[in-house]
């Protein structure tokens, strides 16, 4: 079996339309940091845990929102569908929180319904920012004993009552219009890990790590999915020209998308591609601090 260059998921980048009103639900209600917050540009960035980001972006008329992806001509998402990971056992307190501020929200169990499964139930809590993005909470397990766990750890955040306490970025659907075509592409240009492929719809799913294994109750890996345009889970659509950025070994990345003969932007910071859906696709090293001591590059 073939071993992945995807690590974890690293970074999500939505389309707003106001950055005041953005700043309030992510920061208010979700209690996400702050690490970045230009109007001129259009731009708020939110730390998920300790090293994942959330990117807003509002368009500009003749401006790019981040001046370094202008080539590949990288967006916010629309009508983006995500997941967001909280501990284990803070479900009840997120859903009340979401009545308290007003937010509509459905509770959808996710495990196989049939009888003879044996599986537990697996329940996900659906809902819409301001900008019709859905967003989705699903418990995961914080044991670092858990054989799935991620390169980027979720983290617990210090606890507030006033806000839900997101520990990391879970998954992210996006809508593939050529959908047999994606299903090939995925894994041959990037490397992404196939994992499995709905019975009954155009939907497929790829671990992010390095091999594939089940989705399932409380796991704290992450995923992406890849359908075509339709109405998922909630009345939730997968997110369309959606920029998203993945921890990777990089020169493994880079390599398969020189034999896809993919043209790219390759800097100090990383890779991106455009995907061709549209999507763009950043691959970042795993941070330092991550890296196991014997996989680290050593000065010269």
């Amino acid at each position: 079996m073939t071993t992945s260059p995807i690590l974890d998921l690293a970074s999500l980048t939505l389309e707003v339309t106001n950055l005041e009103t953005a700043r309030s639900f992510y920061i208010g209600l979700l209690g996400l940091k702050s690490t970045h917050y230009d109007p001129e540009c259009g731009t708020l960035e939110l730390r998920v845990g300790e090293f994942q980001t959330l990117r807003l972006w509002k368009p500009l008329t003749r401006r790019a929102n981040n001046e370094r992806l202008k080539s590949v001509q990288a967006r916010g998402g629309t009508h983006v569908h995500y997941a967001l990971q909280i501990p284990k056992g803070s479900r009840q307190d997120a859903q009340n929180l979401l009545t308290l501020y007003g937010v509509n929200w459905q509770e959808i169990d996710l495990a196989d319904p049939s009888p003879d499964s044996g599986e537990e139930p697996d329940l996900g809590t659906y809902f819409f920012d301001p900008f019709g993005h859905g967003l989705e909470l699903r418990e995961v397990s914080l044991e670092r004993t858990d054989s799935r766990f991620p390169a980027v750890p979720p983290v617990r955040p210090t606890q507030d009552a006033r806000t839900i306490p997101i520990v990391g970025l879970r998954e992210v659907a996006l809508v593939f219009s050529h959908f047999e075509n994606m299903l090939e592409r995925l894994p041959r240009a990037y490397g992404f890990a196939f994992a499995a492929q709905s019975g009954n719809r155009a939907f497929g799913q790829f671990t992010l790590g390095p091999s594939a294994e089940k989705d399932g109750q409380s796991t704290p890996r992450r995923w992406l999915y890849g359908w075509d345009p339709q109405v998922g889970l909630a009345d939730m659509l997968g997110g369309e020209h959606v920029t998203v950025g993945f921890f990777a070994d990089v020169e493994a990345v880079r390599a398969r998308l020189e034999r896809a003969g993919l043209e790219h932007l390759h800097d100090k910071y990383g890779l991106a591609v455009r995907d061709a859906e549209g999507h763009v696709f950043e691959f970042f090293t795993l941070p330092r601090e991550l890296t196991p001591y014997d996989l680290r590059p050593r000065a010269p």
